[in-house]
């Protein structure tokens, strides 16, 4: 080998690194900028939709499905949609892409990567071992995740029988001492009602059918957990009332931004055809999911005759900066007796509710801070920090809703009867006022970080 091709070699070695060396430096916009390679089957973007469908709400959330996958058409290669669907007859998690063919088509491919023996998906046992099948399976750089069914926002399990000491998920309608009066009973709402819930996973008994149990629902802190195998960059709760402060406050670590809902979502959820494209492109905008949505909602009478819609995008990483201003409020007074305070300072009758049953389980977080307090330095430090917490918040002028009495006798469905000023106009947060009436809520409301955070920490001011 000559000097001179030896020395050539040396120059085009040191180019290639003084090249990579400046590239690596930083690139304006317009410039050249190294990517780095994909692995195999690895992709840029997976869109993870887990759908509890072993209820009521089974047709509704196959047709969600249905239309992801017609959404996808055309996304890019290094984008993948995988489908975790827990139905009556079988569980199965696959993966759906659709590859160009011809001038302008697509043909649809479907790969199915694991079917599960019967399981409820409502437990954290099962959730984080479907996340780490498709972590394995499905490996990807960065991940988005809906969740689709029934939703009870920070609320446990309706139920009867233990405490929530004796109890992960704890009794929401237990008969209270001296009363043969029940607390808020969801299931009334949940069976009854066309609307969506975090759980309502039925669990197939000896005989071949379908039974309730404990482990039919989740709460919030097992969703958090079951959720713990992957940090998503965005996570889409296809549920009623998944907005709460609550339970926002107890699952922020587990992604960047959130879209829910603050009150109910009608039973054919979210319209995934208009919107899978956008959240499967390389530069995914929330915000404009959210229009898209409403948008929607509002035109299209084939998807919804209803127009009944609520929903908010959350920055996750604002929320203990939320958390701190609502504490400063929730502080000013005694925390010695949360419930007498909450009597005294607040006029319900002025706080926008979220729900029609009786009484209200969910209210505007917004209006109620602003009953707690007059003092307008802590309320702009509170309203600075609901505006970084929640980025985008619409709502339709009427909000439909299934009324319920304490008893579980429905009266229907109707619009919430409540306007504060006479306009619907919500902040994109619910949150639960605590009540003495309501004594085994209260005990579970009180162990929750949100409550634990905003009135019991140490240092009041």
């Amino acid at each position: 080998m000559s000097v001179a091709w030896t020395n050539m070699k040396s120059w085009l070695r040191a180019f290639g690194v003084a090249l990579v060396a400046m590239l690596s430096v930083g690139c304006s916009v317009g410039e050249v900028q190294l990517v780095e390679q994909l692995s195999y089957n690895e992709a840029e973007h997976t869109l993870i939709m887990y759908l509890i469908a072993d209820n009521n709400l089974a047709s509704s959330i196959y047709q969600n499905a249905i239309d992801a996958e017609k959404g996808m058409v055309g996304a890019l290669p290094q984008a993948r949609l995988v489908v975790y669907l827990d139905n009556a007859n079988e569980t199965t998690l696959y993966e759906i892409s659709y590859r160009s063919y011809g001038s302008g088509e697509h043909v649809r491919q479907c790969k199915k990567l694991k079917e599960y023996p019967q399981q409820t998906s409502t437990t954290p046992k099962v959730m984080k071992s479907v996340l780490e099948d498709i972590k394995r399976l499905a490996p990807s750089r960065s991940y988005g995740l809906v969740m689709a069914s029934h939703g009870s926002g920070w609320f446990p399990e309706p139920g009867s029988g233990t405490s929530y000491n004796e109890q992960k998920v704890a009794p929401l309608n237990p008969a209270v001492s001296g009363s043969s009066g029940v607390e808020y009973d969801f299931g009334a709402l949940m069976q009854g009602g066309a609307t969506r819930y975090m759980g309502w996973d039925y669990v197939r008994n000896e005989s071949g059918g379908f039974q309730q149990t404990d482990e039919s629902f989740i709460s919030t802190a097992e969703v958090a957990e079951g959720l713990s195998p992957i940090h998503f960059d965005y996570i889409i709760f296809d549920a009623c009332f998944m907005a709460s402060v609550e339970f926002l406050y107890e699952v922020k670590d587990c992604a960047d931004y959130i879209i829910a809902s603050p009150v109910e979502i009608l039973s054919c959820g979210l319209p995934y055809e208009a919107i899978v494209g956008n959240l499967m492109s390389k530069d995914h905008n929330l915000a404009d999911i959210c229009d898209i949505v409403m948008d929607v909602y509002m035109r299209d009478n084939d998807f919804s005759f209803i127009k009944s819609l609520a929903i908010a995008l959350i920055d996750c990483s604002e929320l203990e900066a939320l958390a701190r201003s609502v504490a400063k409020i929730y502080r000013r007074e005694s925390v010695g007796d949360l419930v007498t305070t909450v009597e005294q300072k607040v006029d319900l009758e002025r706080v926008q509710v979220l729900d029609r049953m009786k009484p209200a389980a969910f209210y505007d977080l917004e209006d109620y801070v602003c009953e707690l307090t007059d003092d307008e330095q802590l309320l702009t430090q509170f309203r600075e920090a609901l505006a970084k917490a929640v980025i985008t918040a619409t709502n339709t002028e009427e909000i439909n809703s299934l009324g319920y009495t304490p008893d579980g006798m429905s009266f229907g469905y109707d619009n919430i009867e409540m306007k504060v000023g006479g306009k619907l106009q919500l902040c994109g947060l619910s949150c639960y006022v605590p009540r003495r009436s309501a004594p085994v809520t209260l005990e579970y409301y009180t162990q929750t970080k949100w409550a634990q955070n905003v009135y019991f920490a140490e240092g009041d001011e």
